[in-house]
């Protein structure tokens, strides 16, 4: 009877380990297994923000599930939109407006040897960051290491793909930053096609040398801050982490506009629009000095504006070819008009894509 007893014992025992879940591993922020692209730094307990718009966190992990640790911090009433690309499948996109730690599991549906997330920042470096702890899982691998042609996109709220998603929160719902779909804007769709690695440096409502209702801080003031906020002591972005070989710029828009039609405004000044756009490449080849140029111009304007903006961006580039020592090439590139279909008057997803199919055999031929 005893005997008996005993193997039951030995029996439930064994069922019992059988059954318990495998333990996750926990692999901090700043381990080796994990890459970063576009505006990203770690803090002093390892932990890693991500900035900029589309700014993203590249990892393989092999298993059924995993988890990963993150959470929002911003300016007040402000928060950040992700969204998680899992085994090369958008998941769409969700707010992250806890100011705590929180997770996010995620579960495959196929049994795949491995699987590859790519978690990206949807909204804009203003809105303050989203912050990456850790990432639980039953193993992560490394991901494969390949050196790709790099490729940065300046602009305002279209390069970062401001009110161009709807799927969410529809057009005069919510707040001005609930349609930001970064990964879906147009430099994104253009870099993917190509297969570059790439970073976006944008703000909404920015200038060259005045905003949409203001007179700054403008695109030059802000561009080599980290969060690009105008806050003068704020901290200085790092260039050598990301060296582009093509740096597009896509700035003009708000300078030529009317503004919110409560600012008081002066008429368009191109030579102040030129001269500060040439002071600007100069930045550019300072941080970069093997990285080619190319300008854009804005496809939403009427005829009038498009071409005093076309005009000026010609003056630009032979300026700033003419007056920069060791400049490499200059190009300019004019997009097709078209009509915006996203909320505010700005693009929407198709439109984006229609930009970035007209974009991508131009910087083919830069390449």
């Amino acid at each position: 009877m005893n005997r008996l007893f005993l193997l039951l014992l030995i029996q439930t025992v064994i069922l019992n380990i059988s059954c318990t879940k495998k333990e996750m591993i926990n692999y901090p922020a700043n381990s080796n297994l994990f890459q970063w692209h576009g505006r990203t730094v770690q803090d002093p307990s390892g932990n890693r923000l991500l900035i900029s718009s589309a700014s993203s966190l590249r990892f393989r992990f092999a298993g059924g599930q995993c988890r990963i640790w993150l959470k929002n911090i911003a300016p007040p009433d402000k928060y950040n939109y992700i969204s998680i690309v899992l085994d090369g499948v958008h998941q769409g996109r969700r707010a992250i407006k806890v100011d705590t730690f929180s997770v996010i599991e995620l579960k495959p549906l196929t049994k795949s040897p491995f699987h590859e997330v790519e978690l990206y920042k949807e909204t804009e470096p203003v809105l303050g960051a989203i912050i990456i702890r850790n990432v639980e899982a039953d193993s992560l691998l490394q991901m494969p290491k390949t050196e790709k042609k790099k490729i940065e996109f300046i602009g305002n709220s279209v390069t970062v793909g401001m009110y161009d998603d709807e799927s969410l929160v529809p057009c005069g719902g919510g707040t001005w930053f609930d349609q930001h779909n970064a990964y879906d804007a147009y430099g994104p769709k253009v870099a993917r096609a190509l297969d570059l690695d790439y970073i976006v440096n944008g703000v909404s409502g920015i200038g060259m040398y005045r905003n949409w209702n203001t007179d700054g801080p403008t695109m030059n003031d802000v561009y080599e801050q980290e969060f690009m906020n105008g806050n003068p002591n704020g901290l200085q972005w790092d260039f050598k982490q990301f060296t582009p070989d093509i740096v597009t710029i896509c700035l003009g828009t708000n300078d030529i506009s009317d503004g919110d039609g409560v600012t008081p405004r002066k008429p368009f000044d191109s030579s102040m629009y030129i001269n500060v756009y040439v002071s600007f490449i100069e930045k550019i080849h300072h941080y970069y000095p093997e990285a080619a140029v190319l300008l854009l111009n804005t496809p939403m304007e009427d005829n009038y504006n498009t071409d005093i903006l076309n005009h000026c961006l010609d003056a630009v580039k032979e300026k700033a070819q003419a007056s920069i020592e060791n400049l490499k090439p200059v190009s300019v590139f004019t997009f097709t008009k078209f009509s915006p279909g996203g909320c505010g008057g700005h693009p929407d997803l198709k439109d984006q894509k229609r930009m970035a199919d007209e974009l991508i055999p131009v910087i083919q031929k830069l390449l």
